[in-house]
């Protein structure tokens, strides 16, 4: 203020403008001389570059606080410019002291602030600090509108709203020093020390807007002070909400409902006392679901009403509203009627008993305790955020718009959970805080409604470019009602706000993880379905880990054990990044291990002792087995036992009985438990195979009666048929594909469990691809887990927790396997000694009840499925007989139906197709629809059980059930697919016939194991790596003999004939080119150079193949052996074995012979369909069609290369040049030549 008056008298003489300027300079009184020397420029600090320029202070979105690169700049060039917009202006605003008025819109306030305080100055920052998760979402938008920083706090602690004040109000100080001005809108007087330090010691002015009844020391702290009633009391209203907020007028006394009504009222009242504490309340009386407490100001009153309502105590989730008259209508701004208040008697139930009578036997007050201690957990849990669609209903007199709970009767009714069992027996069991908010939960479960979804992990962009950047990105995946964004402590974060639980979670399947704005190195976004809840405060943080360590020796514990046991007893994990908050209590030391150290050794408290729901009081020892790992020991005990036992416990503790010291309390009633690595289940596994109970997880793990299943009305049958999804619809299958995948993992598993920590890398290599999370629509592996609640179950807390399959779908598991094996035995009947044997037949494993969550072999019985099997008086196990009674004209439709199943099984890959397939496919071939009852069949699997000698119906790998074409009718549709396709090579097989059909062939279709054995049991061979099927015999072997018919009658065979040569003579007489590669696959034909050979062996069988075709009846082995003789002397294979040489050797080639039985004995003859070509086509200048081949000289003698024809008498090759020279009878005697011949190729 000084300095605007230095700047008026510089405008009027330059000898007093240059006077005061050494006075403000020196920070002088007016009365001191003025200096000659003229002093420096004072320099300060700005915020920006630009001081006129209002847009870039107002484009600011709410909660991003942004801090610019400070400047330097001299006082002279400050006074250039109009001081009219060069004062910044920070406002803070204490949104819950001072509230915005209902029926007023925040828009409206934050523009009368503008409009009141801008006025000569400019605004450098805008801060509104609340509690999101308790402000309407249509007043967080306002705000978001208003372009102010909107920062969230956490209400439940102390003094967290006025903190973060003082931190932004030191921060607007330390960057706008004076003549900068604070605006502070509270009537909070916790304030004052605050603002007398920026008015006196740093020279700022404060403007203070404050409510009515303010106290005055704040007041006089300020430089002005405003009324904030006076500033908004000419805003617009609505006017239906305005009638409500006189009709409610603020008063000291407030009165809670919905209280739980199964606790002692002094516990009650300590929970209300901790949850008012900030407010300064006191608890006046509780009367069963109502208590009453009075505050000093009705400010405090309000602050309470707005903080405590929607807290959980004990379970329940209260309700709060201003103390009004027994007589005084209230009026209903939701409904528009006035509804009187009803009266006590008829709203309130009865009290307990231990609430009325003063004394209780000794027994049921230490039951009582032991069960009330649970709910002193309830106080520290966070309360997450719940849509306002999910509230309770509206309660009978409703004064606040935007809260509601069920009248006091419905939340008495809501809180019983005793089951028809109990009526039963008489007794009378204490309610769980678990379970006395099933209404609530009830109804959010099957109502649809709005989600939020929060984004986390975005850059620091500007709030207006992030929110459109958001916006922009969801709406191509879903639809967005709203983006909101707003800073927190780790950046900004954006509150996306979805039609339905269902968008949300394909939001996050669609966009988490990925990078917002496509940059490479950008930040990946990181989605959470609704809003983030708060972290336990650093006090229930440091006595919880005092309260662990303090009972161990040495008061230390690995870091390990630590998170296992605070998981164990607390059901939720802890970081080392938590426990190094708290280092004025634990220190984490490095060494051989990170082991935790207690430093804080007082004594612990009354409300630290109290905090011990996770065990039993009365029999619970510390024996340093608090990780959980006692109750996943394996157990050999039967489930009806356990059952039995576990209902004398359960009334012993008033049903609740925690899972950490489950064993010290079963054990104190009843023979220690017997644990067995081999034949025993995990004891968590028999807990929850216990249709009584169930294992519940909050606040911490422990057994309760289980809920009796709801009825729907008949009246909204409708509305309870409408099952509300896991997921996204559009994510549906994906779930169930993992739902199936998983449970086929588990199978695969030892005892069909596994390592929660090992479940990713199991899957990961069972299937060959990664797990991810997020494509199913969720973040965190325990939540897709636990939406498959059905099938899977996770056991155990820490890194102790197993995953394995629930008792339900043990139970299908087991009643499938069971039919298949019987399926597999024709359906007869097989006896309990000898069923492992056909077990481990059919399933192939050993087996063990273990693997199907049970001890013996009883009990897997008892868990089959009813009607699926029946057990005789014997131990025997069969399919239970279904009469079929049919009409004679069903007989003639049934065979029809076999024959039209087969024809549509032959059209497919492999003569098998899934069962839930067949009806469309035999509507869409037929075009008509298949009716079973034409058949005189109730389902369609008992029209397959009619017809089981053609098709079969069985489980897949998958589960999933498969009808298959009979063994019998398969085996010859596949031999006539392969005989369409032969020959060919083997390896080449399954890729033709996958090209042709559609599919690879499976050998299990003809219930074989391999191609090979495939290919064998459709009656074809496999020869050389070819396949051939039964008609192709005769081809090979006549191709083979042409080829050996060729290669003969070449004069230069023992050279070997040419190739050309060899394929010209062979198409001359064959009418096709030969095939060179199988034929010397084959062993026909050798091949070097380009010369081609006759192999040894087939020259000894065409001379056999000779000898007989000049027969024309069939020849004995003796004929064969002395004309071969006779012809080609003694060079048969082994001949020195004589008669047994020759008949080895039709053996053997009995592709080409055929044994003839007759009576002088077994004769020999050609194959059928073997027909020898004829020489004398190809040697038209020889006379007599002889075998040349007995003429040639062997290679590498002398005169092997006289027969070699020249190049150019290709063109003539009928023609060799051999044939002009004279016969080789004309050189040497047959004689001699025959001799020499034979001993030389008997050499070779």
């Amino acid at each position: 203020m000084s300095l605007i008056s230095d700047d008026m008298d510089k405008d009027t003489s330059s000898q007093n403008s240059i006077g005061l300027r050494s006075h403000s300079a020196q920070g002088l009184g007016n009365n001191s001389s003025p200096l000659k020397i003229p002093l420096p420029p004072r320099l300060w600090i700005t915020d920006i570059e630009d001081e006129s320029s209002d847009d870039m202070s107002s484009s600011r979105e709410d909660g991003v606080v942004h801090v610019e690169r400070s400047r330097m700049r001299s006082r002279f060039r400050h006074h250039k410019r109009g001081t009219s917009n060069c004062i910044p202006l920070g406002i803070f605003w204490d949104i819950e002291n001072c509230q915005v008025p209902r029926g007023c819109s925040a828009i409206d306030v934050v523009a009368a602030i503008r409009a009141k305080f801008l006025v000569g100055r400019r605004e450098a920052d805008f801060v509104v600090v609340c509690d999101v998760r308790k402000e309407l979402p249509n007043r967080l938008q306002e705000l978001n509108d208003s372009q102010v920083n909107l920062i969230h706090v956490c209400g439940t602690q102390k003094n967290a709203a006025d903190e973060k004040l003082r931190q932004c109000m030191r921060r607007f100080g330390e960057l706008h020093p004076a003549p900068a001005s604070l605006l502070l809108i509270s009537g909070d007087i916790n304030f004052a020390a605050d603002l007398s330090d920026f008015r006196h010691r740093k020279n700022m002015e404060v403007i203070l807007v404050h409510k009515q009844n303010t106290s005055a020391a704040l007041i006089t702290c300020a430089s002005s002070h405003f009324c904030y009633n006076e500033l908004t009391a000419h805003l617009p209203r609505n006017p239906k909400v305005s009638q409500t907020e006189e009709d409610e007028e603020p008063t000291c006394e407030m009165e809670v409902i919905n209280l739980p009504v199964d606790q002692p009222p002094e516990r009650v009242s300590r929970r209300l006392r901790r949850l008012a504490d900030n407010c300064g309340g006191k608890v006046l009386r509780v009367t069963a679901s109502t208590a009453m407490m009075k505050f000093p100001t009705p400010d405090h009153t309000s602050r309470a009403l707005k903080r405590m309502e929607g807290e959980d105590v004990f379970g329940r989730k209260i309700s709060t509203r201003y103390v009004r008259s027994a007589l005084q209508p209230a009026y209903s701004s939701d409904e528009g009627y006035c509804t009187a208040p009803p009266s006590q008697p008829t709203m309130l139930p009865q009290p307990p008993t231990h609430f009325v009578l003063p004394q209780v036997p000794q027994v049921a007050m230490e039951r009582e305790q032991v069960a009330n201690e649970w709910a002193l957990a309830l106080k520290q849990l966070p309360v997450p955020a719940v849509p306002l669609e999910y509230c309770p209903p509206p309660k009978p007199r409703k004064i606040r718009g935007r809260h509601g709970s069920a009248s006091l009767d419905q939340s008495a009714c809501s809180s019983s959970n005793c089951s028809a069992e109990d009526s039963r027996l008489g007794i009378g069991r204490s309610m769980s805080p678990w379970n006395s908010s099933a209404s609530f939960s009830d109804q959010s479960e099957t109502e649809e409604s709005v989600t939020e979804l929060t984004v986390a992990n975005l850059p620091p962009h500007d709030p207006n470019v992030l929110q459109d950047m958001v916006l922009k990105l969801l709406n191509q995946h879903v639809p967005v009602l709203r983006v909101t964004v707003w800073s927190s402590g780790e950046g900004p974060v954006a509150t996306v706000l979805l039609r339905s639980e269902g968008d949300a979670r394909l939001a996050i399947a669609r966009i988490h993880k990925r990078r917002l704005d496509n940059i490479w190195a950008g930040r990946r976004l990181d989605l959470s379905l609704g809003r983030p809840s708060p972290a336990p405060s650093l006090d229930v943080l440091r006595a919880r880990l005092r309260a662990i360590l303090l009972e161990h020796r040495g008061h230390t514990l690995p870091l390990v054990r630590l998170r296992d046991a605070y998981a164990s007893r607390h059901s939720c994990a802890i970081t080392t990044s938590d426990i190094a908050k708290i280092r004025d209590t634990v220190v984490i030391q490095e060494g051989f291990g990170r082991m935790v150290q207690l430093v804080d050794f007082s004594p612990a408290s009354s409300a630290e002792m109290d905090e011990a729901p996770w065990r039993c009081n009365v029999h619970a020892t510390f024996t340093g087995h608090d990780d959980g790992s006692r109750i996943l020991q394996p157990v050999f005990m039967k489930i009806s036992v356990l059952t039995n036992n576990i209902r004398m416990l359960m009334e012993g503790h008033n049903g609740i009985l925690p899972l950490l010291s489950f064993v010290e309390c079963y054990e104190s009633m009843f023979p220690p438990l017997v644990c067995d690595p081999r034949y025993g289940v995990p004891l968590e596994l028999l807990l929850r195979s216990i249709p009584c109970v169930a294992v519940k997880d909050s606040p911490s793990r422990h057994l309760a009666w289980a809920e009796p299943p709801v009825l729907p009305p008949p009246f909204d049958s409708c509305e309870i048929s409408r099952v509300r999804g896991r997921t996204a619809p559009a994510l549906e299958p994906m779930l169930a594909l993992i739902e199936k995948e998983l449970l086929d993992l588990l199978r695969a598993q030892p005892k069909c469990s596994i390592q929660f920590s090992k479940l990713i890398p199991a899957f990961h290599h069972h299937f060959g691809r990664q797990c991810r999370v997020a494509d199913y629509g969720f973040t965190k592996l325990p939540d897709l887990l636990a939406a498959l609640n059905k099938s899977i179950v996770v056991l155990g807390s820490g890194s102790y927790r197993i995953i394995t399959i629930s008792a339900s779908a043990q139970s299908r598991r087991w009643t499938s396997d069971v039919l298949k094996i019987l399926n597999s035995h024709l359906g007869q009947a097989i006896h309990v000694h000898n069923f492992s044997q056909y077990y481990q037949a059919v399933i192939s494993r050993p087996f063990s009840p273990v693997d199907y969550g049970v001890c013996t072999f009883d009990e897997l019985l008892q868990k089959t499925l009813p009607g699926c099997i029946v057990v005789g008086p014997d131990g025997s196990i069969s399919l239970p007989v279904h009469p079929h009674v049919r009409e004679p004209q069903d007989a003639s439709r049934i065979l029809e139906f076999a024959a039209q199943t087969v024809e549509i099984l032959c059209h497919t890959p492999n003569f098998q197709m899934e069962f839930s397939r067949f009806v469309p496919m035999y509507h869409t071939y037929y075009g008509k629809q298949l009716r079973v009852a034409h058949f005189s069949c109730a389902k369609l699997m008992d029209l397959f059980e009619i017809i089981s000698q053609v098709v079969t119906v069985y489980n897949g790998p998958t589960g999933e059930r498969t009808l298959k074409l009979g063994t019998h009718i398969a085996r010859p549709m596949f031999s006539q697919r392969l005989k369409c396709m032969t020959p060919m090579e083997l390896v080449n097989f399954p890729m033709r016939y996958t090209a042709q059909y559609g599919a690879p062939p499976q050998p299990a279709i003809l219930e074989v194991k391999s191609i090979e054995d495939m290919v064998l049991d459709a009656s074809s061979r496999i020869e050389w790596g070819y396949i051939y099927s039964t008609g192709d015999n005769a081809i090979w072997v006549n191709a083979a003999l042409t080829a050996c018919s060729v290669l003969s009658a070449d004069r230069s065979v023992a050279r070997g004939s040419s190739e050309e040569y060899f394929v010209t003579a062979y198409t001359q007489l064959k009418g096709s080119p030969p095939q060179v590669t199988q034929l010397q696959v084959l062993g026909v034909i050798e091949v070097s150079d380009r010369y081609v050979r006759l192999a040894p062996l087939w020259r000894t069988i065409w001379r056999v193949v000779m000898i007989l075709a000049d027969h024309k009846h069939p020849v004995p082995a003796m004929e064969v052996f002395l004309e071969y003789t006779k012809r080609f002397g003694p060079t048969f294979p082994k001949a020195e074995l004589g008669l047994e040489a020759v008949v080895a050797f039709l053996k053997e080639n009995e592709a080409v012979f055929k044994p003839v039985s007759s009576v002088e004995g077994p004769t020999w003859h050609l194959g059928e369909g073997v027909f020898p070509p004829q020489m004398r086509e190809l040697v038209k200048h020889c006379k007599v069609s002889e075998d040349y081949s007995k003429y040639d000289t062997p290679p590498g003698q002398k005169g092997s290369r006289v027969f070699e024809s020249p190049k150019r008498f290709a063109g003539s090759i009928w023609s060799p040049p051999a044939s002009s020279v004279p016969l080789p009878d004309g050189l040497i005697g047959q004689d001699k030549r025959r001799t020499r011949l034979a001993a030389q190729f008997d050499s070779v």
